[in-house]
């Protein structure tokens, strides 16, 4: 896999006019989309039926209803708040330790050459993890996410969690897409400053090692 080209085929934002999660903290919300070579019906079983989603994301248990609650193994647990097949879109609580968040999903297909759009937003709280790491922390997790998806839909595996971390194609993917998130926050209207920084040290968390190429 290109796994430049899959940086480059997602496209990024950072929204500040996000005022309050439903517990009524401040929050910022980050965009991903990107466009895959199927139709949204497809699509939709990819994102989920459980046992699609063991195969590119990780095992999915629990009532993927309204009101149901799930858990990802070793991630996140949560309740769903909104499900509708027919316009293909749904909404989480993102429950991960301490920090509640909520993630919607909506799939947009083309008309005409059966290509189709995911959206995922997640809102987060502005929080002392936000202020650390700002929008890469949770958005290069969703980049990572992206590249089974993507894998899975041309027919291919996803490398195991410990042949990724220690590759190279790993550290250069991640920088890149830490970079991205830098400039979306930027462009979002936050402090350049504060960007940067976190922006290295998101870079740094998935990196061990890595060191900023410039202090400027």
């Amino acid at each position: 896999m290109d796994y430049t080209q899959q940086v480059e085929a997602v496209s990024r934002s950072v929204h500040k006019d996000v005022m309050t999660l439903a517990n009524g903290k401040p929050a910022r919300t980050i965009i991903l989309r990107q466009t895959f070579p199927a139709p949204a019906a497809e699509l939709w079983d990819v994102v989920t039926k459980p046992e699609r989603l063991a195969v590119w994301f990780a095992p999915v248990s629990g009532d993927l209803r309204m009101n149901g609650r799930y858990a990802i193994t070793g991630n996140a647990s949560g309740s769903v708040t909104e499900c509708n097949p027919a316009d293909r879109f749904f909404a989480l609580s993102w429950e991960f330790g301490e920090t509640i968040s909520a993630v919607r999903v909506h799939l947009t297909e083309a008309e005409d050459d059966g290509k189709t759009t995911l959206e995922v937003t997640h809102t987060f709280p502005i929080d002392s993890h936000w202020k650390k790491y700002g929008p890469g922390a949770g958005g290069v997790g969703w980049d990572m996410t992206l590249i089974g998806l993507a894998l899975h839909l041309k027919g291919l595996s996803k490398p195991s969690s410990e042949d990724w971390a220690a590759s190279k194609e790993a550290a250069t993917f991640t920088e890149q897409a830490s970079e991205r998130w830098r400039d979306a926050a930027i462009e979002g209207g936050e402090d350049e400053r504060w960007a940067k920084e976190a922006g290295d040290r998101t870079t740094a968390f998935y990196v061990p090692g890595w060191e900023a190429k410039s202090t400027k």
